[in-house]
């Protein structure tokens, strides 16, 4: 029997397990369904026996599949923690990182970290996509990307996927009749608010469903496009608002550009997620940002968190 097994013949043999059909498999893993009809066929071949089985609802493991899924697992696992190891001992790291994020962490919170991995891992490449949440999602899905940090509403329920926690802030130019007051939900019908992500996405269900649970009309919303469109928009001359994360509006607020609109109740709070690839091993790169990113200061400068908890 030939035993040349490849990782990636073993990536593709779990996924399909774990997803339970190719079609999914290769939509996961960002192959078309031949090519992973193809690697399974490679695999059994270089096993000299089949893994799965027809049966009348579609397919299942043979004895053989059943006995090399949890070495299959093993490998890969190990596979992960060799590059992990290596990347300790070793700034030889070559390759490229691609880190999908949304606006406010791609432009307000990334590039620091990416630079501090440039320093640290000086052959590598780092690139980062934009977009919503959902457009991140099906890139992670697709592994046209190491890793996705996303922006939801916080839950009160903590996982490792969780890197940090932050907050939405409404916001306006300093001479807004709102400024630097505590306002309530009742003040707002009467103000535009500008946002920069789409209608539907997390802002949008934030916002609709705090104007809900005051049971208040909920004012009107326009999406600008983009967290400077917002921004510019504000210090425009409208009487409009707007509505980001805090990290994306800390140097402006700290400067006083723009000023805070405190509510209460407050608003709810950030999470920023990791989303990776299904069956994706490990990486010091990837490693290396999240560790960088895990307890990031979302809500701004310390002085501002320490005001927020008084």
């Amino acid at each position: 029997m030939r035993t040349d097994l490849e990782l990636r013949h073993l990536r593709v043999f779990v996924t399909v397990v774990e997803l339970g059909a190719h079609t999914r498999a290769a939509r996961s893993l960002g192959i078309s369904q031949s090519t992973v009809s193809e690697t399974l066929s490679a695999l059994e071949r270089a096993l000299g026996t089949a893994l799965f089985r027809k049966t009348g609802k579609g397919s299942m493991m043979t004895p053989s599949g059943e006995t090399l899924l949890p070495y299959a697992r093993r490998m890969l696992a190990l596979s992960g923690e060799l590059v992990s190891e290596l990347g300790k001992v070793s700034t030889h790291v070559a390759g490229t990182l691609t880190v999908a994020a949304v606006e406010s962490v791609s432009a307000y919170v990334l590039p620091c970290r990416l630079a501090a991995l440039r320093e640290r891992w000086p052959q590598a490449r780092m690139e980062v996509m934009t977009g919503a949440c959902s457009d991140i999602r099906e890139s992670i899905a697709a592994g046209k990307c190491d890793v996705g940090l996303v922006l939801e509403a916080d839950s009160g329920v903590d996982d490792d996927s969780i890197l940090a926690k932050g907050r939405l802030v409404l916001v306006g130019p300093p001479h807004h009749p709102l400024a630097n007051t505590r306002s309530t939900p009742a003040d707002l019908p009467r103000c535009d608010i500008y946002m920069s992500d789409a209608p539907g996405d997390y802002y949008h269900q934030i916002l609709r469903q705090y104007f809900e649970t005051a049971q208040i009309p909920a004012p009107r919303t326009q999406a600008l496009g983009t967290v400077e469109g917002v921004k510019r928009g504000i210090l425009a001359g409208a009487p409009a608002l707007g509505l980001l994360p805090r990290h994306a509006v800390a140097q402006e607020l700290d400067a006083g550009t723009l000023a805070e609109i405190s509510m209460s109740p407050p608003l709810a709070g950030l999470v920023m997620r990791a989303l990776f690839p299904r069956g994706a091993v490990g990486s010091p790169l990837v490693d290396d940002l999240i560790a960088r990113l895990r307890d990031s200061l979302l809500g701004g400068s310390g002085n501002d968190r320490a005001r927020h908890q008084n």
